[in-house]
């Protein structure tokens, strides 16, 4: 009897939670039904994902095509992830087209991965400096990532200077490696003048966001110039 008690009361709790799932989907179809991009993209992220529902790429596909035709950027980059990633059929020409119209959306993480595809030649002519331009915006959109994907061909044709400023648009982007870097750029006077007070703040920051040898480096860097 207990037994039997146990095995009710799990389907009942798992009854209970397809249930709030079902209720989920059925809000954001109703939504999406009536236009708003923004539910059709959190929908097709579940049939993407799995989450709450049965994966469903076919589904997924056409909810992101609806929130993309809606101008929603996120339901474009998504879309374009399905296509490079063979989640709707591998065609890294379509997928460049629609990291394209989500980059012009503001997706700035639509702009790197079409940079990516440049950089690789994937669906598009492999051509550096149209790489570097969508890294660019990626960059000025605030995908510290490309930030430091930046800094790092500068610093590879030994271009520290604008290395330096893509170090700091990661670090200002919030990226803790980012932080760290330009603060070792600092206290060398590597593309920037040295100054041990600015890699102390640097170095802190990094600390503050995670960086243990960052940490490190701002306890020696106090100690030895006195910096607070």
């Amino acid at each position: 009897m207990h037994k039997l008690f146990f095995i009710v009361t799990i389907i009942v709790a798992t009854s209970a939670l397809y249930a709030l799932d079902l209720v989920r989907e059925s809000e954001l179809q109703n939504e999406c039904d009536h236009n708003n991009g923004v539910a059709c993209l959190q929908l097709g992220t579940m049939y993407h994902l799995g989450d709450g529902v049965a994966t469903n790429f076919r589904k997924a596909k056409e909810l992101y095509t609806q929130s993309c035709s809606l101008g929603v950027a996120k339901g474009c980059s998504s879309l374009g992830f399905m296509y490079e990633n063979g989640h709707a059929g591998t065609n890294y020409a379509k997928a460049a087209e629609l990291y394209e119209k989500a980059c012009v959306l503001g997706d700035a993480f639509a702009c790197e991965s079409l940079a990516v595809l440049y950089e690789n030649g994937k669906g598009v002519s492999e051509d550096l400096q149209q790489a570097v331009n969508y890294y660019d915006r990626a960059c000025s959109g605030g995908a510290a990532s490309s930030c430091a994907h930046l800094a790092l061909l500068y610093e590879q044709d030994e271009n520290y200077v604008s290395a330096a400023i893509y170090h700091q648009n990661g670090c200002d982007a919030g990226d803790a490696k980012e932080c760290s870097r330009i603060g070792t750029m600092y206290y060398y006077g590597q593309g920037v003048s040295q100054r041990e007070e600015q890699a102390a703040k640097l170095f802190k920051k990094a600390c503050e966001l995670g960086d243990e040898i960052a940490c490190k480096n701002y306890e020696l860097i106090k100690k030895s110039y006195y910096i607070e």
